[in-house]
């Protein structure tokens, strides 16, 4: 890992990091357990919208692609992460640690993924804008913006996505990537 991917990859894992903090308050359990804590001890119980999670993991992404790479592998940068996807199975040092026995394997679950991908890259400011989509970062339409991130769900965009990939059969799209964030610091993983 050269300087540039090792600065990309320290910065994919914070946005990682924070993600799941976000991430943890949408299950039911720790919604629950929150939420009594929050009451027994007399304080307001924080709700974050959901922009903010998926904020952090569209940037986690894309740093965790510009880490991948010797050099930056699109130019302006947002749309990485489907190219990164994409080239996964053509090196077989990452097959194992992702939890894939072959590189079959690896292709099959890219197939279920190909969607939620798409989203994810879809969610950066500038492709959002150029394809009149909603964004977790910036008010939209940028001509007009009256709709605030924080006012929308994103269950069109993605959770219903995530949902559909996760009862498939191929491992859950943020368990293999939460197995990118945790091994992309080992050497052989590079290209």
């Amino acid at each position: 890992m050269n300087p540039r991917q090792a600065a990309f990859y320290r910065q994919a894992k914070s946005d990682w990091t924070i993600f799941c903090h976000f991430r943890r308050y949408r299950s039911r359990w720790w919604a629950r357990a929150k939420s009594a804590w929050c009451s027994a001890v007399g304080i307001r119980d924080a709700l974050f919208p959901v922009c903010h999670e998926l904020h952090y993991l569209q940037m986690s992404t894309e740093k965790l692609s510009k880490a991948y790479y010797q050099m930056t592998p699109v130019r302006g940068g947002h749309a990485a992460f489907r190219r990164f996807i994409t080239d996964l199975p053509t090196n077989p040092n990452s097959i194992r640690p992702l939890g894939f026995l072959t590189a079959a394997d690896l292709t099959r679950w890219q197939g279920s993924v190909e969607i939620i991908v798409d989203a994810i890259e879809d969610l950066a400011p500038s492709i959002a804008d150029r394809k009149n989509l909603p964004n977790p970062e910036y008010p939209w339409p940028r001509a007009n913006p009256t709709t605030a991130p924080a006012d929308h769900s994103f269950t069109a965009e993605i959770y219903a996505h995530l949902a559909t990939q996760a009862r498939c059969g191929e491992p859950p799209f943020l368990t293999v990537l939460g197995k990118m964030v945790d091994t992309m610091q080992f050497a052989a993983w590079h290209l």
